[in-house]
């Protein structure tokens, strides 16, 4: 099955609409169990396939993260070694193996989600009422603030380091007036790509109603989250965030690893369609997770940057731990910050930090 890149979030949304519901399940393993039996029949009927063995579920799932190249070889084998249940019925495997990698990355949910809302707040803030999601990476972002529903325009964009954006699905976004562009972070060679484009759909110089908002940033010029999350404890304790700029991009590596429930067609990035098996469950039970918390969060008054700070202060910790004590490393999905991808020569050019906010309203520009 092949749909259209513009249209993966109505697929998406139909996926998690129709899951299983909590409620008709006595016990979270009935529950767990029921999610994944639904995935495989979706999945089975996608595809138009037989169910495929354990082994080549877990062998399609390891190509899928070597061919992406996003991880080294060994951190794909830690990954798999970590999460790979031993059962050999293909149900009770990915219902195992998904619950062994929700279980990992269970702690980052509420950092996500904290992520998510202080995006809202300052784009309600700044009068910003239409949010890009740069897809696949800011998935879960767009998960959550779909789920709360609070009057905003939003849009997954389709958009990657190796082909750029995808045009139809891009373009009309990018024409709006004013436009936020969320994303998981790097150093900013996308966000470029979109800056200019759309400087160029507007006809007029400038990046006047364009914000950049990042959920980790490896280029200084650019807004990032954990990296404004972990900077009062640096300020504070510079002797004791040794590994903190790593960690800053570990979390980042989190993100990026949790699997996708959509690839894009070999043929181009304009279709879509389903993952290999396991990331197709993984991703569609984190992502039912997550709409499900940021339901719940809207209830909430708690100011969510203090709970963060401690969830996030917690991690870190143990990060620091796990390279001392190994019966630490498997609460981790692999142990050292993914191989960095430096950007294509020229990439950067034109990205002005005295034009992106919310940076440049945290420090201000040459003309204040």
């Amino acid at each position: 099955m092949t749909i259209p890149a513009s249209s993966a979030h109505q697929w998406l949304t139909s996926l998690l609409r129709d899951l299983p519901k909590p409620a008709e399940y006595q016990f979270r393993a009935d529950y767990s169990r029921a999610v994944v039996d639904y995935c495989l029949e979706r999945w089975l009927t996608a595809n138009s396939a037989r169910p495929p063995s354990v082994e080549e579920a877990g062998l399609a799932f390891r190509n899928a993260w070597i061919t992406a190249r996003h991880l080294s070889e060994g951190q794909v084998d830690q990954l798999c070694n970590r999460t790979f249940g031993t059962q050999r019925e293909l149900s009770a495997w990915l219902c195992d193996t998904t619950g062994r990698f929700l279980n990992i990355i269970n702690p980052w949910t509420h950092v996500w989600l904290s992520f998510t809302n202080w995006v809202l707040r300052w784009c309600r803030q700044n009068s910003i009422e239409t949010l890009a999601f740069l897809a696949r990476g800011a998935l879960p972002f767009f998960v959550a603030a779909a789920a709360q529903e609070r009057g905003f325009q939003l849009h997954l964009v389709h958009v990657s380091r190796m082909t750029g954006p995808e045009a139809s699905s891009a373009n009309p976004i990018l024409r709006q007036p004013s436009v936020a562009l969320i994303g998981s972070g790097g150093d900013g060679a996308r966000i470029n790509d979109l800056r200019q484009r759309r400087s160029a759909l507007i006809e007029r110089p400038g990046h006047e109603g364009l914000a950049t908002l990042l959920y980790y940033s490896r280029n200084p010029q650019l807004f990032g989250y954990m990296n404004y999350v972990m900077s009062q404890d640096m300020l504070a304790s510079p002797e004791a965030m040794n590994r903190a700029a790593e960690f800053v991009i570990y979390s980042g590596d989190v993100l990026e690893t949790l699997p996708k429930p959509y690839q894009y067609h070999a043929r181009g990035r304009s279709m879509v369609e389903p993952s290999d098996l396991l990331s197709f469950t993984i991703s569609i039970a984190a992502l039912s997770d997550i709409s499900s918390m940021a339901k719940a969060s809207t209830f909430l008054d708690a100011d969510p940057m203090i709970d963060v700070r401690d969830q996030v202060w917690l991690m870190y910790r143990s990060y620091q731990l796990s390279r001392h004590r190994s019966e630490l490393h498997n609460d981790f999905l692999f142990d050292p910050p993914a191989p960095r991808v430096l950007p294509a020569p020229g990439a950067l050019i034109g990205l002005d930090f005295l034009e992106v906010p919310p940076q440049s309203h945290i420090f201000g520009t040459a003309l204040d």
